[in-house]
């Protein structure tokens, strides 16, 4: 009878534990600010993107997927929450009040384990409310049968078998279903994933500002153009300068002098 106490003590524990709402953590905006430099993408851009984790029934910040947010910031994604089990509700909410002060804002949702049919759900009512959820990432995925309607990446272990509907599968031969999460590979495929939302961020290139309609650009000289004089040639383009003043005009020579006697008469 105390054992049975004991046991049932440890689920309403692991429930209680349960229902707090998403939790960000100061230390991966810190890893981000560290390894920012080492990014491809600008911060404005990694910025924009919102990742939000719904955890199974392991503590979520001791679990897999503490470590896959950490590896998350270390790659220059900082703003990462994490959702226990009943947190679907928490995550709509949240995502309701970042759209409201980001418009722009995209969000990619990932589950893990029974967390899984949570995010495809937030993800399908958000969608269809105009929040801009760029991708779902469901890991292990346990009883999700729902289908999201936004591009799906399903993860899984060498024991996992999960058949939800998804456009690309990560198979990780060599991870436990515990130990997913934080896998090399699988935190390679999600970064990838992010890479390719942020950079469609970007602001596309536009043309050039001509340099003559900037106020403060040095005035430009307009090329040389009609018939010039031999000694200004040099102005036009490929002209070669001629010495400037340096002509003297032919003169008559004068009569050589008489060598009579009497006086000499110079006549002009």
């Amino acid at each position: 009878m105390a054992g049975r106490r004991w046991v049932i003590g440890a689920v309403l524990a692991v429930a209680v534990a349960q229902t707090g709402c998403v939790t960000c953590c100061a230390k991966t905006y810190k890893k981000s600010l560290e390894h920012g430099a080492d990014c491809e993408l600008p911060v404005a851009c990694r910025n924009q993107v919102y990742v939000f984790l719904v955890n199974g029934v392991t503590p979520p910040v001791h679990g897999g997927l503490g470590e896959l947010r950490n590896k998350l910031a270390e790659n220059g994604f900082a703003k990462v929450g994490i959702a226990d089990l009943a947190g679907g509700l928490c995550v709509e909410h949240e995502i309701k009040k970042i759209r409201a002060c980001e418009p722009d804002a995209r969000f990619v949702l990932v589950g893990y384990d029974v967390g899984a049919p949570v995010a495809t759900c937030a993800a399908r009512d958000l969608a269809s409310r105009g929040a801009r959820v760029e991708a779902l990432v469901l890991l292990d995925p346990v009883g999700c049968k729902e289908v999201s309607g936004v591009p799906t990446l399903l993860i899984t272990s060498g024991s996992g078998t999960g058949t939800t509907a998804h456009g690309q599968r990560v198979i990780v031969p060599d991870a436990g279903h515990f130990g997913l999460p934080a896998h090399p590979t699988a935190v390679a495929a999600i970064v990838d994933l992010l890479h390719g939302i942020a950079a469609s961020c970007m602001e596309p290139i536009t043309d050039p500002v001509p340099e003559w309609s900037y106020k403060h650009a040095p005035e430009m000289r307009p090329p040389a153009t009609g018939r010039v004089s031999e000694e200004w040639s040099f102005l036009a383009d490929g002209g070669t300068p001629h010495p400037i003043g340096t002509r003297t005009a032919a003169q008559p020579a004068p009569a050589a002098p008489s060598t009579a006697a009497g006086p000499v008469l110079l006549r002009k």
